[in-house]
Formats: C-alpha cells, sequence, structure tokens
C-alpha cells in the first residue's frame, strides 16, 4: 500500500505545517490549521499520491510584523517530522542545497516577538521556494529576504518577488553559503559572505554594496587574524565599533572579533562557552543591545549514519564589555527553528 501524503498549503502553494505521511486515512481528517483559514476544498494528486488542502492566513501579516519588538528569518523543512524537539535532515545542511529536489521543501518563516527567547512563527502567505540560511533587512516599505543562492522582496509577507543574483567572477557558485545582510556606520547597507575561490578549499568571508534590491559586484575580502576556513558571518555596528561573527569550520567553533573598520582588521577570538550538549554548533547571530551582547546560533549532532539531527536555534549572553558567556539556552518557539537571523525591530 502506497503511502499517502497529506499537505497543507498557503495561496502560494507554500507548506504551511509538516507533511503528514499516512497508509490510511480516516474519514474526515482534522484540517484546521491555527491562524489560517481554508479557501479550497480537499483536493486529490493521484500521481503524486497526496491530499492537498489550501489556506490563507486569518490576520494581516504586515501588521503583525509592524507591531513586533522583534524579528526573524528561519526555515522549516516540511517533508521531516518533529521528533521530541528534534528534527533530523538527512541531506548534510546546505551543503547539497539544489532548490528542492534532494533537499526537499525548505519553507521560510517569519518569526515575531516580543522577546527574542520567545519567537511565534507569523501566519502568512510564503513564497513556495527551498530557502536555507535567510538573513533579512528593510529597506523603504520593501523587506528583503537573501539566502543560500537567493534574494526575494515582499511590501506584504503575502506576495513576493524573486530577484535575479548573478555568480561572483573567480569563485565557485556552489559553495557561496549564508550570506547575511550588514548596515554600515556609514548609513549604506551591506551583504557579507562566505565564499570560495574557484581551485581552493577554504572560505573566507567577503562583502560588498546593498541597495534597492542590487547586489554590488565590487566584492572586498573581510581582513584580520580569521580562522583560514571561516563561514557563517555575521556582522554588527554597535558602541563605535564592528563586531563580527562567525563559524571555524575546521573546528567546528565560533569565533568573534572587532575592528574599527568595516573590512577590518579584525582581532578575531574563539567564543567560549560549555556547547558539549551537542555535537556542532554554528550560524551565529548577534543582538546587541542596552549594553549585552545576546549570540544566537544553530545546534545539531551528526549521526553514524550521515543523517543530521537538529535541535533549533540556542542563545548565550554576556555584557559587551565582559569576557564570560551565560549557560547555552533554548530559544522557544513551535518548530525547530534553524540557521536564520533574529533582529530588533
Amino acid at each position: 500500500m502506497h503511502k499517502t501524503t497529506i499537505r497543507f498549503i498557503d495561496e502560494n502553494g507554500a507548506s504551511i505545517i509538516t507533511d503528514q505521511n499516512v497508509r490510511l486515512i480516516k474519514f474526515p481528517f482534522v484540517t484546521h490549521v491555527n491562524g489560517y483559514k481554508q479557501v479550497s476544498g480537499i483536493h486529490y494528486i493521484q500521481q503524486d499520491h497526496q491530499f492537498v488542502a489550501k489556506y490563507k492566513p486569518e490576520k494581516n501579516p504586515l501588521k503583525q510584523v509592524k507591531a513586533a519588538h522583534f524579528i526573524g528569518v528561519t526555515f522549516q523543512p516540511t517533508t521531516v517530522p518533529i521528533t521530541k524537539g528534534t528534527q533530523s535532515d538527512p541531506f548534510i545542511l546546505s551543503r547539497q542545497y539544489d532548490n528542492g529536489s534532494r533537499s526537499g521543501r525548505d519553507t521560510l518563516r517569519i518569526l515575531i516577538g516580543e522577546s527574542y527567547k520567545k519567537m511565534k512563527v507569523l501566519n502568512a502567505n510564503y513564497p513556495a521556494v527551498s530557502v536555507r540560511d535567510p538573513s533579512i533587512m528593510k529597506q523603504g516599505n520593501k523587506y528583503y529576504i537573501i539566502y543560500t543562492r537567493g534574494l526575494m522582496s515582499t511590501t506584504d509577507f503575502n506576495h513576493w518577488e524573486q530577484i535575479n543574483w548573478s555568480s561572483v567572477p573567480g569563485f565557485d557558485y556552489s559553495q557561496d553559503w549564508a550570506p547575511e545582510f550588514v548596515q554600515g556606520h556609514d548609513g549604506k547597507d551591506y551583504v557579507i559572505m562566505s565564499m570560495q575561490k574557484k581551485g581552493n578549499k577554504h572560505h573566507q568571508i567577503m562583502i560588498t554594496s546593498f541597495n534597492n534590491g542590487k547586489i554590488g559586484k565590487n566584492w572586498v575580502e573581510i581582513t584580520g587574524n580569521l580562522p583560514i576556513n571561516t563561514i557563517d558571518p555575521n556582522l554588527q555596528y554597535a558602541n563605535g565599533q564592528y563586531y563580527l561573527f562567525c563559524k571555524n569550520e575546521n573546528t567546528r567553533k565560533l569565533v568573534m572579533g572587532t575592528s574599527n573598520n568595516l573590512t577590518g582588521p579584525y582581532k578575531m577570538e574563539r567564543v567560549q562557552f560549555d556547547s558539549s550538549k551537542y555535537g556542532s554548533i554554528e550560524g551565529p547571530e548577534a543582538i546587541i543591545h542596552n549594553g549585552i551582547i545576546s549570540l544566537v546560533f544553530d545546534t545539531y549532532d551528526t549521526q553514524k549514519n550521515g543523517t543530521v539531527s537538529f535541535h533549533g536555534l540556542h542563545y548565550v549572553e554576556r555584557n559587551v564589555n565582559g569576557n564570560r558567556w551565560s549557560k547555552m539556552k533554548k530559544i522557544n518557539s513551535s518548530i525547530v527553528t534553524r540557521h536564520g537571523q533574529i533582529i530588533l525591530n
């Protein structure tokens, strides 16, 4: 007997909750989804063995975003169930990212909350494309979301515009990971990303301008005593200096550094706290506010069969002028949040 998939999608065709895979369907099955209103009857796609139900948000998503103290972006693999707060990913992070044909449907999720420690998923119409490692920025009345090998914009979180993004000459496009937006002290916006030159086996951090949906072509390398293989950069300006956070891919540890200049040189050091509960951490994202650095990051373990199990975003805190980080705690959310970004709204 074939397994049948029950999919719950929004008006754009993006999954709004994790698929349900069953061998026997009992009618009527539950079709209520919190925060959404069903807009069409359930239909069956025979060749895919799928029942599909379509929904729209009950509330205006833009109003909810504007009212939130913190907003964030993450992604949710909707083909893999959540088990005891953990979600397995058999596709080995974004290294096999291929717009969904192997990595499944990795659906964008917008997060909102009064505290970054407790974030709820925004009920919206999401883009029906695979998204990993997203970052968010507002310019004018548009919200831009950049992610591993993709860029899009929206004005209402219901309708989305995909923006073409050319590869960088001399670099291996398949190794461009986790781009992020940066707000410079000069009032300009930038994109920072880990990239790998063709023929090279190590990643380096590069930065370029970003304006009105256009990514600049003049990429400049971030300098300093960065590890030889560095990924997942996050760059902030606060307290009169720039703070750079990233992952040492060789040691699988987080590092940070400061500089008076956007492009460096940065004086780097390891971010030291007890992360022994999990095998690896990555995707550092800093929130620097009221003299406190809150560092958010992804947590995961690699199983013997190669499957990666993710445990959701966690955080540590410390005083801006201190050197002692708090104990690691998990961000409260209804999904297993993954590598993304949380910012003050």
